[in-house]
Formats: structure tokens, sequence, C-alpha cells
């Protein structure tokens, strides 16, 4: 309690009792002392009160690479306090990647074990992960003809199912005939679990009719409890734009969606798009450098545009390199359902912005060739750690 408190508590206290002495039929000293009484609570509850705790905002999991080379590094956990503003290191490595000219991606989910993709190299199909270290780790090895990850145009057409330890499959396009629709043409998702012995599932849906081209831009979950977004073309029909379809998988049955969307059908950028989910919401990249949303759980799902997080990008923008060679696109991950945005200021340096889902800014990330910093929202300077400014983010579903 404070020096100012005890001495009102003991005015308080002393004048109470000086009224109390008097006849107690007079009206003035009682409405003194039902005054002073409350007084007196009121000065007990401020005196006595505790200092205000801060509480701890979103944790995110990131990895950063260690004792690195042009073809390997280690990979060391990091947990980043947005709350506190700091930076905390494992100070171990938990696994160590080769051969990453050709493909050296490190795909991975936090908990316990953190779960890591063995990948192989796309050229020469040698194992991109080849140590794990004392850490709590689960190496996942997809199965027989599902181990190439990779794909040379870089579309992602595989994802990983935590509930069902398993791996999904699902093509990359499909392309009519000239002059022709997709019209009785089926879209085949195949799960396989990771455990030797376990037997491939298929589920088999047809297409939507009329279209000519469809591109599987993602993948969430099992062919259970799942879904896959597609963006496909109507070449056919004359001056008619693309379309944003959601395939659900639910008990092994697939019903398409087509999404509301005012933007044209327009996912992939000149760059390639980049997707991060947080819980039903999936935002992606916009090939007008915006952000998009979608909420994939709604009855009917539209293709928005956060307001608050694409003002938030436009700026960026603003910041970022005036050499660049290509129109730079932001990209997008996601953990602890915090969405996260990745774009490079003017001296090429990664900077990393948390938001929430309603787009306030909660933090950020600054990493470059010697140091990673951390930062508040409003800018000050938190924990920085003297090490290769290279960091990786886990993966929901640990796609690519």
């Amino acid at each position: 309690m404070s020096r100012l408190a005890e001495c009102a508590m003991s005015q308080a206290k002393y004048a109470l009792e000086a009224c109390n002495m008097r006849t107690t039929k007079s009206r003035s000293c009682s409405i003194t002392a039902t005054f002073l009484s409350i007084l007196l609570a009121i000065v007990l509850v401020a005196g006595c009160a505790q200092k205000v705790v801060i509480v701890d905002g979103p944790k995110i999991n990131l990895m950063v690479e260690a004792d690195a080379s042009p073809s390997k590094f280690d990979a060391v956990p990091f947990l980043w306090n947005i709350g506190k503003n700091t930076l905390k290191s494992s100070g171990t490595a938990a696994v160590h990647v080769e051969d990453i000219p050709n493909g050296g991606i490190l795909c991975w989910q936090p908990g316990s074990p953190v779960r890591v993709v063995q990948q192989w190299s796309y050229l020469s199909k040698k194992p991109l992960i080849t140590t794990i270290s004392s850490w709590d780790v689960n190496l996942l090895t997809p199965p027989e003809g599902m181990q190439h990850l990779l794909t040379q145009d870089g579309f992602i057409d595989r994802w990983y199912v935590s509930d069902e330890s398993a791996f999904v499959s699902v093509p990359l396009e499909l392309d009519a005939l000239p002059n022709k629709t997709l019209d009785g043409k089926t879209l085949a998702i195949t799960e396989q679990g990771v455990a030797s012995g376990s037997k491939a599932q298929t589920l088999t849906v047809p297409v939507p009719s009329g279209q000519t081209q469809m591109v599987v831009e993602y993948g969430s979950g099992s062919i259970t409890n799942g879904f896959v977004l597609v963006e496909a073309s109507e070449k056919v029909v004359k001056n008619a734009s693309g379309s944003i379809w959601l395939l659900r998988m639910n008990s092994t049955k697939g019903t398409w969606v087509r999404c509301d969307d005012a933007f044209g059908g327009i996912i992939i950028s000149d760059q390639g798009s980049s997707f991060a989910r947080v819980g039903s919401l999936l935002y992606f990249t916009h090939s007008d450098r915006k952000i998009g949303c979608i909420d994939t759980a709604a009855t009917s799902p539209s293709v928005t545009l956060p307001e608050k997080i694409n003002t938030l990008l436009a700026k960026l923008y603003l910041g970022t390199p005036t050499d660049a060679e290509y129109s730079i696109q932001a990209k997008l991950l996601s953990d602890n359902s915090t969405l996260i945005i990745e774009c490079p200021d003017a001296s090429w340096n990664a900077i990393y912005y948390a938001v929430d889902v309603s787009g306030i800014v909660l933090g950020g990330l600054r990493s470059d060739k010697t140091a990673i910093t951390s930062f508040d929202a409003n800018g000050k300077q938190g924990s920085s750690i003297d090490t290769l400014g290279i960091i990786s983010f886990p993966s929901n579903d640990l796609f690519q």
C-alpha cells in the first residue's frame, strides 16, 4: 500500500471515530459517517490493489538456419513471444537439411513432437533431411509415390493430415482439348497413411460442367473432412471470367461450392500464389497485389479483400526495393491463430508483420544477414539475436 493511501485511510478512520463519539441522533453526523465509510472502503481497495500484470500475446513458433552453407543448414527452433516482444532460442538444432539447391524447403508443424517432412530433392532424388538431433522430432516419410513433394511448376498438389497421419495427393490441373470442356471428367483425390502397409483411399468427384481448365491451388484435411481450392476457366464461353470453387470432402463424398467472387476468379500472381490458413479462414495473395480471404466453413463462401489487412499491405509495398526486376508479391504464413505477412524492405531485408483476423498489427520481425530482431506494434525494438536471418515458419498442412 502506498504512503498516500495510508495517510488517506488514517484521516478517514480518525474523522469517522470522531463522528461516532458525537450524538447518534445528529443527522449531519450520520451523513458524514456514511460518506467517510464509503471513502474508507474506496481508499482500502485502491491502496491494496495489485499492479496490472501484462498478459502474454500470441507465441509464434519458427526455425532459424544455423551453421548454414550454400548446400546445407541446421534448423534451430525459436519462440517469438509477441506480447513480451522477445525471441528465445531452444539452443539445439532439430534437423539437418542437405542438398538445398535442389529444393531444400523445410516443412514442419510445431507441437510435441515437432513433425517434419522427410523430403527428396526434385532433381537428385536424394533425401533433404539427413539428421535428427536429440530434440523431440517426428520425421514423416511420405508413402511410395508421394515422396517427391516438389513439382517442376511449383503448384501445390500434396499435403499432410495430422489427425489421420496421412498424406493426400491431387492432380495439379485438368485441361480440356481445344474447343472442348471437361464435362464428364473427374478429379481424383488420394489419401494414404504413413504407417507401413496402409492402403490408399481415393475420392473421385466429377468436375463442374462447362469448365475448360481446373487448377488446384490449395488442399487441407482428409477425404473424410477437408477441402480443395480450385481455380477454373470457362474459355468456351465468350468473355467469361475465371471462377473459384471449393471441393468440400465429407464422409468420402465430394461437393462443389462456387465462391461468390467480385474479383474475377483471379488468384495466381506472376510469382505464384501464397496461402495461409487461420482456422476456417484461408488467406491468399491476389494477383492485383492484394490479400484475399475465404471462409471455407461458410454455407455460401465468398472472396473478400480485408480492408485493414490490405491497408497495411499497401503501406508495406511503399517501402519495398525500387530496383526489383519484377512485381514484388507478399508471402503469407500463419501460426497460433495469427496471420503473418512477409514483405522485403528497401534493402531486401525480410520484414514479418503478425496481425490478428481483424487486421490489427500485433508485432513484427526484421531479419537480415547478421541478426533477427523483434519489435512491437509501435515499432519499438525488443530482442535481437545475432544469427543468419533466414526464418522458416510452420505449415498447418505441411503443403508445398
